[in-house]
């Protein structure tokens, strides 16, 4: 069996080890080699559980051997990030602070892909406290695009995206709290979706909590090579039934850039080819943004920072010094203190009203579709610093994707072009409230315009 299989979709691997053209055993133990060839250069999967993977492989072809019910993944690896829990394996989050933490228990997600029949391969790479958006820390390094191996893989799922672009996993499961599931996709080239709120919550994620910010803005859902294995995976991650895309061709909002910081001519452009191709599809545009995009952002920020200041300068205090350049970062980049209980009740009740603003907005816009990043991958390590030679703002570079975790919206990015540089260029598209297979179907037609995954 060619190794060349490792770059198909997940469901066709499930067909595959379903109907016996491939038994799950060679499956794991393909995906076993690419890792032992690819991890050495991408650094993508940092706690590694082959040995006990290929003993749940022989399990699931015996289970296929007697007739066993089958769940839609039967057999299919997988690999997490670091950040969500699995019972046994460490649970660092990319911190020397959390290295001896090991988890008690499942995930949710974990546990209903793992009664899917999906094995788990490992976990994988994140930034210290999954805070920024490229993949380094000072526990296991830097995880590497299978693109260009001096850019960036994204993050915080970036040693997910790396992992599922390079074969060495069929699906990524990974976590989003203002883009750390669609920037690395649109880094690597992948599909990905972050769940709408009621859909795909975010229980078994550290900082272990149950707080406000992750019940309200932040998600676990998947990252694919294609818009169908999305839908397979959301299927499964999905705690009730997903409402049916409706019959008639959406309205798509189509915009460039929300004003709160500049895009490379690559991401508008992605922007313009994907409309055409939705309009070729049979959905009417028009040219329109969100309502009150800076107005949410402003209270997102306060949210987030109000949520994570006591949390984690009490993790850090009187150890700072462990911090790696990110923890520090992300240390500083939050408020010193938690607000008055007035402006952090105020944040929320303005934000509950803009969300209605903003669901009203998408009765009649079904769908938006806008740009998911800046820019293509940067430098390992430098970030954003300018875009087309416009500086970039202060504040947070991935604005077009925080509009969606503020209010709960679903929302993929999908691959469209490669720049001159040849990394991948994505765009986003965003739905309205449990709105989730229309905006899989959207990324799907994509595919079909523009070829879908395009191995690196």
């Amino acid at each position: 069996m060619s190794a060349d299989v490792l770059l198909g979709p997940a469901t066709e691997l499930a067909r595959m080890v379903r109907e016996r053209e491939l038994s799950a055993v060679e499956l794991l133990d393909l995906h076993a080699e690419r890792i032992e060839a690819r991890n050495g250069e991408l650094n993508a999967l940092v706690w590694p559980r082959l040995q006990e993977a290929r003993r749940e492989a022989i399990a699931a072809d015996d289970a296929i051997a007697g007739g066993a019910p089958l769940g839609p993944l039967h057999g299919v690896p997988f690999t997490a990030k670091d950040a969500i829990a699995v019972a046994g394996m460490p649970w660092t989050n990319g911190s020397r602070l959390c290295a001896a933490d090991v988890a008690g228990y499942d995930a949710p997600a974990i546990a209903r892909l793992r009664a899917a029949g999906a094995i788990l391969l490992g976990k994988t790479n994140v930034p210290e406290f999954c805070a920024y958006y490229d993949t380094v820390n000072d526990v296991f390094g830097a995880t590497r695009n299978p693109y260009a191996r001096e850019r960036s893989a994204g993050g915080s799922s970036g040693g997910e995206a790396a992992a599922v672009a390079s074969g060495m996993s069929a699906l990524g499961l990974g976590s989003d709290l203002g883009s750390s599931i669609r920037n690395p996709a649109h880094f690597t080239g992948l599909f990905a979706h972050k769940p709408s709120r009621d859909v795909g919550p975010c229980e078994g994620h550290a900082p272990e909590g149950d707080t406000p910010l992750w019940w309200r803005f932040a998600v676990i859902g998947p990252l694919a090579r294609s818009a169908g294995d999305l839908q397979l995976a959301l299927s499964v991650l999905a705690r009730g039934g997903l409402a049916p895309p409706r019959p008639a061709r959406a309205v798509v909002a189509v915009y460039e850039d929300d004003f709160l910081q500049p895009v490379a001519a690559d991401c508008r452009r992605a922007v313009r080819l994907a409309a055409q191709a939705l309009a070729d599809a049979g959905h009417p545009l028009v040219e329109d943004r969100p309502p009150r995009e800076e107005e949410i952002r402003e209270c997102y920020d306060v949210l987030v920072g109000a949520e994570l200041s006591g949390r984690l300068r009490a993790l850090a205090a009187g150890r700072e010094d462990q911090l790696s350049r990110y923890g520090r970062i992300a240390l500083q980049s939050l408020p010193d203190r938690e607000p008055p209980l007035g402006d952090y009740l105020e944040a929320w009740m303005r934000l509950g009203a803009l969300e209605r603003e903003v669901d009203e907005w998408f009765e009649s816009r079904p769908l938006a579709l806008c740009p998911v990043a800046p820019g293509a991958a940067p430098p390992i390590g430098e970030g954003y610093s300018e875009i087309d030679g416009e500086p970039v703002r202060p504040g947070g570079k991935f604005t077009l994707c925080t509009l969606a975790n503020a209010v709960g919206l679903p929302a993929a990015a999908a691959p469209v072009l490669r720049d001159a540089d040849g990394l991948p260029v994505g765009v986003q598209l965003i739905g309205g409230r449990g709105r989730d297979l229309e905006v899989i179907a959207a990324a799907a037609t994509l595919e079909a315009a523009f070829g879908g995954f395009s191995a690196p």
